[in-house]
Formats: structure tokens, C-alpha cells, sequence
């Protein structure tokens, strides 16, 4: 899927396929950084993020529609249909 962001630049989201397999590759208390389009179309990144158990299954419906991560901000989530980078 392709979207513009806040400088009116297309970029193209990562399949929830992907984000699935990375997501699940990650693993439990691993670092990463996700970057993603928000609903109001802005890029935002969380860095240093940390799953306590990393969902489960094969199918990319089995994902739930949004991840929820740990910040040094706190708790966050972010859509797996939005994701643009996922980094380790």
C-alpha cells in the first residue's frame, strides 16, 4: 500500500504479511524501531521498542490490527497495516 505523508511524498507500507513475520522474528524483550504513517498521515517513529511475548501464529489475521510495544515513553501501539520500517 502506498501513502503520502506530511510532505506530500509517496512511501509504500510493508504488507501485514511482512510485518507479521518480522513481528513474530523479533521475539520477547528484543530492541527494535518501527516507523509508521499515523491516522492523520505523519510519519512517526518509536524507538527502543520491547514486546513482553510477540503474537503468535502463521497468518497474518492471527496479528492483531495494532501491536502494542513498551517506549521509554510508555506503552504504545502502532497499525500493522501502516508500518513503513521495522528495524533491529
Amino acid at each position: 500500500m502506498s501513502v503520502a505523508n506530511e510532505r506530500n511524498e509517496v512511501t509504500m507500507t510493508l504488507s501485514i504479511k511482512e510485518v507479521t513475520r518480522i513481528v513474530q522474528s523479533i521475539g520477547a524483550n528484543k530492541t527494535f524501531n518501527v516507523t509508521f504513517v499515523k491516522k492523520d498521515g505523519t510519519e512517526r517513529t518509536f524507538f527502543g521498542c520491547t514486546m513482553e511475548e510477540p503474537p503468535k501464529g502463521s497468518d497474518p489475521s492471527s496479528l492483531p490490527p495494532a501491536v502494542p510495544v513498551k517506549t521509554v515513553d510508555g506503552w504504545r501501539s502502532f497499525r500493522t497495516d501502516s508500518v513503513l520500517d521495522i528495524t533491529v
